[in-house]
């Protein structure tokens, strides 16, 4: 069942609207015969005596047939969505050169390319950020007490 409401091989296009058609179809053919049999030209009751059969009979057939085109549409879904999803013609990837890229005008301010040395007195590296030299990993450290917190240091 589950594969027949979200399916992921759906019935081709084709059998599906063919279905929903003669589905239309016979329950339009279906209905209008049930009520030519309660319309006052075929039974010979007034018109008075058979209205509410006939309008209680016309509103069960546009609702079926209603009902019955919502499920095609729910049968069609997989079709919509493949249809909006699309996917990549081969016109439309478009590549540029490596070395133009938007708003690089000057080849001096480009980040790609060839190689640029550098200034060694440029200060590349920069400061150590260390303040305190490195604790011993195997020291043991004394539990703090519940009452005396103690902040972390940097």
């Amino acid at each position: 069942m589950r594969d027949f409401i979200l399916m992921r091989r759906p019935l081709p296009r084709r059998t599906l609207i063919f279905s929903h058609c003669v589905l239309q179809i016979g329950l339009l053919l279906a209905g209008g015969a049930w009520l030519w049999r309660h319309s006052p030209a075929a039974n010979g009751l007034s018109w008075q005596a058979s209205w509410p059969m006939l309008t209680l009979g016309g509103g069960v057939l546009l609702l079926a047939m209603a009902l019955v085109r919502l499920f095609a549409e729910l049968w069609m879904a997989p079709h919509h969505m493949q249809a909006r999803r699309g996917g990549f013609a081969p016109g439309d990837v478009m590549t540029r050169a490596i070395d133009r890229r938007p708003a690089m005008h000057d080849p001096e301010q480009a980040w790609i390319g060839t190689a640029k040395p550098l200034d060694p007195d440029e200060g590349v590296v920069g400061q150590a950020r260390v303040t305190q030299p490195r604790q011993p990993a195997t020291a043991k450290r004394q539990p703090a007490s519940p009452s005396q917190r103690q902040e972390p240091s940097l």
